[in-house]
């Protein structure tokens, strides 16, 4: 009943139009405190663009993961050389022409604990040569690495990249309050929307019912006038104050409509939804309860608001990331000794040169003279091998017997040693922890400032509900007291006792006590919402949990 009133007093002011409310149809849509609340949850702008951010911050810690990546590398790649030469033991045409094929795998990892690496490497390589001293073309020669480094000092327990990781994840924690935070101040400023649009309506009604009140009091000395009993004079009077309660009303309209744009401004997903064409009829238009907590002992419910508030816990946060910076100082300050080792395989594989050795080839005429003396006498003739030279057999082969060679273990290399790097004046690092000192004191500091304004805050929201409470009482009393007194000049008004003034005046004071109550009340219900808040219990209180 007092919703349709309402619209009816919107309409039409007894017989003139009202301004028509703009962008608001004929719908209504009737809303609980809980279901703004759920709906500002849903729809809120400012949630969804912190949503983006936190999502970004774990994209973040993805990112920083990165280092973890194993890298492989395939490196192909082929060449031909020709090498002038003036030697003629290195070629008789004076060009030594070389073909190479290489094939090379390299896989490259770090691990996640104490700052190790290592590190595989699996090469391939062909070549073919017209040098006549090589035993062996073309030859194949894989070779095999295995190695690690593990660093004993800087970088053993943290490095930047462990540092970084460590960071984004903290960084990530401090998304998730911040997200809290925001969810926070968008259900408070929703309770402070809704229960103004609240105190609008019923303002509104206020001031209609004012204005029937002047109305009815310009007929009524329209009515006394006529009969003789009123001089004409009190007709302008009248008239006045109707007009200046219209003008109040208008105004009253206006507030309404802007505070019922700034809830929806909190509720909609965007300018196109439906919310923006309804009327918004808020339903939880009742005294709020005030909260058990608020019965505490203050010491108690300071302590108690220091334990829940995410603002302490962001600053706490803060000191985390804090610590990771100066932990990393105190790594960068320390001596760089690496312990290195290494295992190392070779193989070798390849078809026997043909080419003739230019040592042999030049005894070849005193070769064959000796054998054919030695025939003549009846000797055996001598042979002698005047190609390439000897090559061991398990040398002869192609790629397969290059592996073979390769894992035999027969041609393996261990090493092992120590890398020291010294920077003797490490301004960077001693600048770097320094100012990690610098933070750790402000965020202590701010810690300090910031439970002051917690404890303070506490205090204020208290003593707001307190205080509106007793306004409340105060303006129904003085709502009951003005009314009789209305009542009481209206009849003596009617007997000819009272005047126009006096009559319009107990209007007044009856309209500004039904305008205190209505104020009283609506700041009682934000007080008590802004307590909650105070208090960190606005997500228990709408029974709200984060993930």
């Amino acid at each position: 009943m007092r919703v349709l009133l309402l619209s009816a007093l919107v309409m039409c002011v007894h017989g003139q139009t009202s301004p028509p409310r703009v962008g608001v149809g004929i719908t209504q849509r009737k809303l609980s405190l809980d279901e703004a609340v759920q709906t500002a949850l849903k729809n809120n702008l400012e949630i969804e663009i912190e949503k983006t951010a936190q999502a970004s911050a774990y994209e973040a810690i993805r990112g920083a993961k990165g280092f973890l990546d194993p890298n492989f590398r395939w490196q192909p790649s082929a060449e031909t050389r020709n090498t002038p030469t003036s030697s003629v033991l290195a070629s008789s045409t004076g060009k030594i022409t070389e073909n190479s094929w290489v094939q090379n795998f390299y896989f490259r990892q770090r691990a996640p604990w104490q700052g190790m690496s290592f590190h595989v490497d699996f090469e391939n390589s062909r070549l073919s040569t017209n040098n006549p001293f090589v035993g062996l073309t073309p030859y194949i020669t894989p070779r095999f690495t295995a190695g690690l480094s593990l660093p004993l000092l800087r970088d053993r327990q943290i490095d930047q990249d462990r540092a970084q990781l460590t960071l984004r994840r903290k960084q990530a924690d401090v998304s998730d309050s911040s997200f809290a935070l925001r969810v926070i101040d968008v259900i408070a400023r929703v309770e402070q929307a809704y229960y103004d649009l609240v105190a609008a309506r019923a303002d509104l009604v206020v001031e209609s019912e004012s204005v029937d009140l002047a109305r009815e009091q310009l007929d009524r000395t329209k009515r006394m006038i006529a009969s003789g009993t009123v001089a004409p004079v009190e007709l302008a009077a009248a008239e006045a104050e109707l007009e200046r309660r219209k003008d109040t009303y208008f105004t009253a309209l206006t507030q309404l409509t802007a505070a019922e744009n700034a809830l929806k401004l909190l509720l909609a997903a965007g300018r196109g939804e439906d919310l923006w064409k309804d009327e918004v009829v808020p339903t939880s238009d009742q005294k709020a309860a005030m909260p058990a907590a608020a019965t505490s002992d203050l010491n108690e419910l300071v302590g108690d608001s220091l334990r829940r508030r995410v603002e302490l816990k962001v600053l706490e946060l803060s000191r985390g990331i804090n610590d990771v910076q100066k932990q990393s100082a105190l790594n960068q300050r320390k001596v760089q000794l690496n312990l290195t080792a290494a295992y190392v395989s070779t193989g070798l594989a390849g078809a026997i040169l043909q080419t003739e050795n230019p040592f042999a080839a030049s005894q070849a005429v005193l070769v064959q003279r000796l054998n054919d003396l030695s025939v003549a006498a009846g000797l055996t003739p001598i042979n002698v091998n005047l190609t390439g030279g000897g090559v061991p057999a398990d040398f002869v082969g192609g790629y397969g017997q290059s592996l073979s060679n390769l894992f035999s273990g027969r041609f393996s290399t261990f090493s092992g040693g120590l890398s020291l790097d010294w920077t003797p004046r490490n301004n960077a690092a001693e600048s770097a922890l320094a100012q990690t000192a610098i933070t750790e004191r402000k965020i202590g500091l701010e810690r300090r400032q910031m439970e002051q304004a917690i404890a303070a805050q506490v205090r204020n929201a208290l003593q707001a509900v307190l205080t509106s409470q007793q306004r409340i009482a105060a303006a129904e009393a003085s709502a009951r007291a003005a009314k009789e007194k209305l009542d009481s000049e209206t009849r003596l008004f009617q007997t000819g006792e009272s005047t126009n003034f006096f009559v319009l005046t107990r209007q007044n004071e009856f309209a500004d006590s039904r305008r205190r109550l209505v104020l009283a009340t609506a700041e009682y219900n934000k007080s008590v919402a802004r307590l909650e808040v105070a208090l960190g219990r606005t997500l228990e209180e709408y029974k709200i949990t984060l993930k």
